[in-house]
């Protein structure tokens, strides 16, 4: 009886640390927002290394206004060399690319290069990782808050299924350009090959990888997109008890909903999607090469400080590329274009 009273209180006294990681999930449309499927979607989990899409997210920002390019150097200092696996082992001093830490966040998800990238972009990860949390609560992600660049185990680096989900779809629409990233499935560097640790896209054709993570307090977890027939599908899943599971799950959700009817064509989803999220929109410029408007986006950032605070978006109209951002209501919208104006440069106020 002794016995069992001591093995009963053991177990209750550590229950928490044997519990299984919390199940979340969301699958719906990227490009419109129509959710097809939710669990527990705003419950904050540990993202792990989902984390780094919002690393990825703001280097894609900071390439997109010429503040990096992708040739430049990504020093490791000795604090990037000390993280934990997974990590690339470049010895303090040496450097990468910027385009090859892109791929060694996505296929690797290196945290050694998650802190060498965040010291590049804001010279400590402590600025970085304001950037990040700036960057959340403007793409609305209320169940969010960012501790690291790299999703290692922090009590307070925390996010939910949906926000992972709404984090996820802004990277597709805001930097298009950037999605083929994310289908290649290894890469090579100082002679040595890495392979994806999602495998999914090694059994599907039908899949963008985005993102996977772990540590142990929230279990395999994987961010996820398709394309079929020029339609796109995004599903989130946290708390998979092994890599394995998690896969056949939202390989599972993916299947059921990839069949919906709904969607928008891709054109039609950047007009729809603005609409849902502002009225506004200040145009700054227009040019007929995007490595022009680019470098206009760069001048005013650099000019009018208060830019920076804004998301500078590049659509093609016509022959041209046009750079806007977006703002809630008319008189800011009026505002700040007088401001723009005050310095001898264009702006116009539409309707979005």
């Amino acid at each position: 009886m002794i016995k069992l009273i001591l093995i009963i209180t053991f177990v209750i006294v550590n229950l928490p640390h044997l519990s299984i990681a919390k199940i979340a999930s969301v699958v719906g449309n990227p490009l419109t927002n129509e959710i097809f499927f939710e669990v527990n979607k705003d419950t904050r989990n540990y993202p792990a290394s989902l984390t780094k899409i919002m690393t990825l997210f703001i280097i894609f920002d900071e390439l997109n206004k010429n503040n990096l390019n992708l040739g430049d150097e990504v020093v490791f200092s000795n604090k990037a060399t000390k993280q934990q696996p997974s990590k690339l082992n470049i010895p303090e001093g040496d450097s990468i690319t910027v385009d090859q830490a892109i791929d060694a966040l996505i296929i690797k998800s290196a945290n050694d290069v998650a802190i060498a990238i965040a010291e590049k972009i804001s010279g400590t990860e402590t600025s970085f990782v304001k950037k990040m949390n700036l960057f959340a609560k403007e793409l609305g992600l209320k169940n969010t808050n960012f501790a690291n660049p790299h999703g290692l185990p922090n009590q307070s680096n925390l996010s939910s299924a949906n926000d992972i989900f709404i984090l996820s779809s802004q990277l597709i629409i805001k930097y298009p350009e950037y999605l083929d990233r994310f289908k290649k499935k290894k890469f090579s560097i100082n002679g040595k090959t890495y392979k994806t640790h999602n495998t999914l896209m090694n059994d599907y054709e039908q899949y963008i990888g985005l993102k996977t993570g772990y540590i142990r307090k929230s279990g395999f977890q994987i961010s996820l997109l398709s394309k079929i027939n020029n339609t796109y599908l995004l599903g989130v899943y946290f708390g998979g008890n092994s890599a394995k599971e998690r896969n056949n799950k939202i390989h599972f959700l993916m299947n059921k909903y990839q069949n919906k009817n709904n969607y928008v064509s891709s054109q039609e989803k950047i007009i729809k999607t603005s609409k849902v999220s502002t009225r506004y929109i200040i145009e700054t410029s227009s040019f007929t090469k995007i490595s022009d408007t680019k470098k206009h986006i760069s001048f005013l950032t650099k000019r009018l400080v208060f830019l920076d605070d804004y998301y500078h978006h590049i659509k093609k109209k016509g022959k041209y590329f046009v750079s806007f951002f977006e703002i809630e209501t008319l008189s800011k919208a009026n505002s700040l274009c007088d401001e723009i104006k005050k310095k001898k440069l264009d702006c116009i106020v539409k309707v979005s």
